[in-house]
């Protein structure tokens, strides 16, 4: 199944969305959050039989339970959309498919290193988080074995920061070029690791 999407292909300019994946634990908030209403409107209902000065306050629950509720689930929806242009990378974060927070701008040029955050042979990490200042996050999942990690020259905050993000190949073709030397032979040794990842898994599978 297809996890991002492409929407431009157009020379020095790309964007991706990537939607991210609902961990276990935001998962059971949300269903503990919706639950908690659930229960708070069937018990103002309930007591609103026995106390008609009730009613008004249990259709007024009523309303803000449904209303809250379907805030809750459409804001469970996020999706981050990269954007590059000429060597700039622009990163948004989007609610509900509506609200739009920009959450980092950096020049590809600056990068200061790049790889994937889960190493395909070992399953190590390929670095240590706790030593970033700052951390961002807009990844589709973080441990899933396409996450790339970049250290990065943030430009909203002005400090260098960690970025975790998962790239397609469009988007990956977009950085190539502007990386140092240094940083385009490592680019290329991963991604002849993939390949002949690939190629062991599907000889295996046969």
């Amino acid at each position: 199944m297809e996890k991002v999407m492409q929407v431009e292909k157009i020379d020095n300019y790309s964007e991706q969305i990537v939607k991210r994946k609902m961990t276990p634990s935001k998962f059971t908030a949300l269903v503990v959050s919706i639950a908690g209403i659930v229960v708070l409107i069937g018990l103002s209902v309930y007591l609103s039989g026995y106390f008609n000065w009730l009613v008004p306050v249990a259709l007024l629950f009523l309303g803000l339970g449904i209303y809250f509720s379907v805030i809750l689930i459409k804001n469970s929806g996020i999706e981050y959309e990269y954007t590059c242009v000429i060597g700039e990378m622009r990163i948004d974060k989007i609610k509900g498919k509506s609200k739009r927070k920009r959450i980092s701008v950096f020049d590809v040029k600056a990068i200061d290193d790049i790889g994937k955050y889960i190493d395909p042979k070992t399953g190590n990490k390929n670095i240590d988080k706790s030593k970033q200042d700052l951390i961002l996050t807009a990844a589709e999942d973080i441990d899933r074995d396409d996450t790339y990690y970049v250290l990065i020259h943030d430009k909203i905050r002005q400090k260098h920061a960690l970025l975790f993000f998962t790239p397609n190949e469009r988007t990956l073709s977009m950085i190539q070029p502007y990386l140092s030397i240094e940083l385009k032979k490592k680019f290329l040794k991963m991604k002849h690791d993939d390949e002949i990842a690939a190629q062991t898994s599907k000889s295996e599978s046969k």
